[in-house]
């Protein structure tokens, strides 16, 4: 009975395309079958950081909780124009953080396609996928060629296209993203998302917001098509597939060869939620033994306070009076601390005060109006305690 379902949905979809033709030069996008049992493979760990009910794949595996693979049972819808074959699930694989779709056409235009879809059917809310369209690489690091005689797509699909909802890329024109909503074969709305590009040479972001009011469709953040007229409502398998055509209008004329799709990531996010990112703890102030941590020094009111083996070094920030001039740093110590100024860099030394044992270090220099300028005490033996202060030309 399943089956017939299908055969019963290529038909009518078959009728739809012919009376389509009759009208137009270019072919609706096609609608597709859902998929088969699926492989086994280790669950994705889960994503953090998500509102309830959403998820995000990033195919670190191929999570069987999560999708099926479509394979060799029945005759695929794309089985004609002298195009023969089936789904393979050994066409479908995960590699370094991507899913990988392959789709292998013999010269005899014998086929072997890739397809997954959610076991689980979903409904209104926004859906997204980074990928890139098919091409002669598998490496997501390296460009491929592009091929006449494909369809790479990102899809819903449930009941003989009751829903379906598509991203869809021709490999003879690479360049178009096909965007459109199903109410059934009979029943639907799409156009083109272009972004100017060749599609199958870099990943894209692509995305729909489905409400029951309407359908918007993205590229890359990029508004592309909004769909009011046709709007589906029927919770829907997602998808993604690659699949041969052999057609002067749709797809385009077979290639042989082999191709691939690369998708990075699946995203679901229902509606009336929406995706907050973490707020990230804030960053701990900067100490004082860093020049970004400095403590104020001024010429009304001196500073405490120690250095160790343990705690080298203490940082102070002073500024110039607008007048500028002569001006002096001192440091008395209980034991022994050392004193060196700094330019405005904290890196150019300008003058520095190493004394012995219990004997004060001082610094003078003339300061040039208004500039800042830095003081560090320095650890040289024991534990001991200072006080650091600045006369003359300084605020």
């Amino acid at each position: 009975m399943h089956n017939n379902t299908r055969l019963f949905s290529l038909a009518a979809f078959g009728l739809l395309g012919a009376l389509l033709a009759g009208c137009s030069s270019t072919p609706a996008p096609s609608a597709t079958p859902a998929p088969e049992a699926p492989v086994q493979s280790a669950p994705t760990q889960a994503q953090a950081d998500l509102p309830a009910g959403s998820w995000r794949d990033d195919f670190l595996t191929l999570d069987t909780a999560r999708w099926s693979v479509s394979a060799n049972s029945w005759t695929p819808f794309w089985a004609k124009d002298g195009v023969s074959g089936r789904w393979e699930s050994s066409n479908v694989s995960v590699k370094d953080g991507y899913l990988v779709m392959r789709l292998d056409v013999a010269a005899d235009l014998a086929a072997r396609g890739a397809e997954i879809a959610t076991n689980a059917t979903i409904g209104y809310g926004s859906y997204e996928a980074r990928m890139r369209a098919a091409s002669s690489s598998a490496d997501p690091l390296v460009a491929g060629a592009s091929s006449s005689g494909n369809i790479s797509a990102f899809f819903n699909y449930v009941n003989n296209s009751e829903t379906e909802i598509d991203h869809e890329i021709e490999g003879q024109s690479p360049s178009t993203d096909w965007v459109g909503t199903w109410q059934t074969t009979q029943r639907h709305d799409y156009g083109t998302g272009s972004v100017g590009a060749n599609l199958s040479q870099a990943f894209h972001t692509y995305r729909w917001d489905w409400s029951p009011s309407k359908v918007d469709f993205y590229i890359d953040g990029v508004l592309k098509k909004t769909v009011t007229s046709v709007v589906p409502t029927a919770q829907a398998r997602l998808m993604l597939n690659l699949w041969p055509t052999n057609s002067t209008g749709w797809g385009g004329r077979a290639t042989p060869g082999t191709t691939y799709m690369l998708v990075d990531y699946v995203s679901f996010t229902p509606a009336g939620t929406t995706v907050v990112a973490p707020t990230p703890a804030p960053a701990p102030a900067p100490s004082d033994d860093v020049t970004a941590g400095a403590l104020a020094l001024s010429a009304a009111a001196p500073v405490s306070g120690s250095v160790s083996s343990s705690d080298l070094q203490d940082w102070y920030k002073l500024t110039a009076t607008d007048q500028g001039g002569a001006a002096t740093i001192n440091l008395a110590t209980s034991v022994n601390s050392d004193l060196e100024v700094y330019a405005a860099d904290g890196v150019t030394l300008l003058g520095s005060s190493r004394r012995g044992k219990g004997s004060a270090d001082s610094v003078a220099l003339t300061l040039k109006p208004g500039l800042t300028y830095y003081a560090r005490v320095t650890w040289a033996s024991r534990t001991p305690a200072y006080t650091l202060s600045a006369t003359g030309a300084v605020r």
